[in-house]
């Protein structure tokens, strides 16, 4: 591959701490969720209905960044998610990653010093469908005519990680 550069991996900043993760009203989840663990829906400590929550959730967290120089591309590496996500830097909207890998370029975004990183997350409908397999029917959010069971086990949406910015230098 004569005349193309190769890029390596110069640094990675793993984005860690705490990070609130939104939910729309009235899907089980009153309020936000401030964790320091990313992980699936279903496995952090909320009402069965939560558990199941299909739609969209913002993740909003902070990091630093030392120093931005323009020979460095800067890299977020979501790590994994399920099942798309739209990433917003400081205010500026990034991208979408739909697919493996979820990686994006923020060198349009980033800055020297304090970033926030918002992360919209959107789940299939299946664990939604699961919890409402269950409820009698005047309970119910959605309706279909062949879906899953109220036995299905639940999938493991949200953005999973681990989240970390690769800073990459041509050779």
């Amino acid at each position: 591959m004569s005349g193309m550069k190769e890029e390596k991996v110069v640094a990675s900043l793993p984005i860690t701490g705490t990070w609130t993760i939104t939910f729309p009203e009235g899907w089980g989840i009153s309020s936000p969720l401030k964790v320091n663990e990313l992980k699936p829906w279903k496995d952090f400590d909320l009402s069965p209905e939560g558990k199941a929550f299909a739609g969209t959730a913002i993740y909003k967290t902070t990091f630093r960044l030392k120093e931005k120089t323009g020979l460095n591309q800067y890299v977020l590496d979501l790590g994994n998610v399920d099942m798309a996500a739209t990433v917003i830097l400081n205010g500026k909207k990034v991208g979408n990653v739909l697919a493996p890998p979820y990686k994006i370029n923020l060198n349009d975004a980033v800055k020297k010093g304090e970033n926030i990183l918002e992360v919209q997350v959107t789940s299939t409908w299946f664990n939604r469908l699961v919890f409402d397999a269950g409820q009698p029917q005047e309970k119910r959010k959605t309706w279909v005519i062949n879906g899953p069971g109220s036995d299905s086990p639940l999938r493991a949406s949200g953005l999973l990680g681990p989240v970390v910015m690769q800073i990459l230098n041509s050779k």
